[in-house]
């Protein structure tokens, strides 16, 4: 790309071109934090929508709380937005602010609130305006905190994020670009000081940028780079799949992996393959430092007796197998009052369950525990203990009336119906994509 072209708008038939993949959805959902990258996002999806056969497009912005100014800024967006015809919604963080990695924990607040009101809004695909500049910077910050693979990879440009899409149309395209097009629509962007404070990596590394850049290594190189680890990471992908065809997971959520065939594979499949059991089974939103991963595949080859815990997960050699299953005693396992209408949905990602309405015998949805094992005497051959209390338990007060996937049920007690299935499998062949955001 010529300078000139550098710091052209966006022309409506590129436009066409970054939007066609949402062009056959019903609901859109646009995340527009007052920045110029999410301004022109804005602008490119007003200007887009305007044909017959567009979907609805609807603006989302959070008050993350972190500045005095924010809750001022989110207002001004939803009222640009309004102005522009578009259904907008300020979504603000509660709870006390973080005092400890601010960075992480207010990106991971802010997704977690905009994937929540995508999904309530009925929209199929959050629209994020993550360019190619943050995608250069991602890579090296990936590369300073020593990723394999798939952290090189960096961001994708749709990846499924607890069951929406998650799309970047803007991913190859220059910030200079995306500055041009909010100032030609005529907004003003709003500029967040947390991008410039030197405590933050981001912000580190984005000043070193320009001096990269007279050394060759500018954001196109780096997002090139970052685009073929991408093409790396999908062929190990590839691999792992034919691996997993192999895994076994039964009714208790515990996969089983035969460590002949684990040890065979080349070093990166094997970490793959650990990257997904954890994300599948322990539910975490990232995967473990590459380090800890190199410690556990090597754990798991040595030979004889193992037994580790990562990501929330149980790692455990028994014979010529590994078995892995979550981790009991963990706070955050879901309880669940279950309401007039019953429950139907997903219990600590690893079973789908629904039941019937409660009939006001205030019953609860939530692990079994230790307490509740031992009060209902459950035992199973060659099965620990921890996997036994990990399970789903239908609770009245202080007693278990129900635990499906071990086959308990209290007796004289009137129970709704309960159906409960393991979606672990599902989830170990649906590859989660690392990272998933940007950070």
């Amino acid at each position: 790309m010529r300078a000139a072209e550098a710091n052209q708008p966006l022309t409506d038939a590129e436009v066409e071109a970054l939007l066609d993949p949402v062009a056959g959805a019903d609901v859109i959902a646009l995340a527009v934090s007052g920045g110029a990258d999410s301004l022109a996002l804005l602008d490119v999806v007003d200007r887009w929508r305007r044909r017959s056969g567009r979907p609805e497009a609807i603006v989302l912005t959070v008050d993350h709380g972190l500045r005095p100014e924010s809750a001022g800024e989110a207002a001004d967006v939803a009222k640009t937005a309004e102005r522009r015809g578009f259904s907008a919604r300020v979504l603000t963080a509660s709870g006390p602010a973080p005092t400890s990695d601010i960075e992480a924990a207010a990106r991971d607040l802010r997704y977690r609130l905009l994937v929540r009101e995508a999904r309530v809004s009925g929209a199929s695909h959050l629209l994020l305006a993550h360019h190619r500049d943050d995608q250069a910077e991602t890579f090296l910050m990936r590369l300073q905190r020593g990723s394999g693979v798939f952290g090189l990879a960096a961001m994708r440009r749709c990846v499924t994020s607890d069951g929406m899409a998650v799309f970047r149309p803007f991913l190859d395209i220059p910030h200079t670009r995306l500055v041009a097009t909010t100032a030609a629509a005529g907004l003003v962007p709003v500029e967040d000081p947390m991008n410039r404070d030197p405590r933050f990596l981001r912000a580190r590394v984005r000043k070193d940028m320009p001096r990269l850049a007279e050394n060759g290594m500018d954001s196109k190189v780096l997002a090139d780079l970052a685009r073929r680890f991408a093409n790396a990471a999908d062929a190990i992908d590839s691999s792992v799949d034919r691996l997993i065809s192999a895994v076994s997971v039964d009714q208790l959520a515990t996969a089983r992996v035969e460590l002949v065939d684990f040890a065979a594979e080349t070093a990166e499949v094997r970490l793959r393959l650990l990257v997904r059991l954890l994300a599948a089974i322990g539910g975490e939103g990232y995967p473990p430092r590459f380090q800890r991963l190199e410690a556990l595949d090597a754990a798991l080859r040595q030979g004889g007796r193992c037994k580790r815990t990562l990501g929330g997960v149980v790692a455990e050699t028994r014979g010529k197998s590994a078995f892995f299953y979550r981790e009991s005693g963990r706070d955050g396992l879901p309880d669940i009052a279950l309401g007039a209408d019953g429950f139907s949905g997903v219990w600590d990602g690893r079973y789908r369950v629904r039941t019937g309405p409660d009939g006001g015998r205030a019953l609860r949805l939530a692990a079994l525990g230790e307490a509740g094992r031992r009060a209902i005497q459950a035992r199973i051959a060659s099965v620990p203990a921890t996997v036994l209390e990990i399970q789903p338990a239908l609770w009245r007060g202080g007693e278990v009336v129900a635990a499906p996937t071990i086959g308990y049920r209290a007796e004289g007690v009137r129970l709704p119906s309960i159906a409960v299935g393991q979606i672990v499998a599902e989830r170990l062949a649906s590859p989660s994509r690392f990272p998933r955001y940007g950070d």
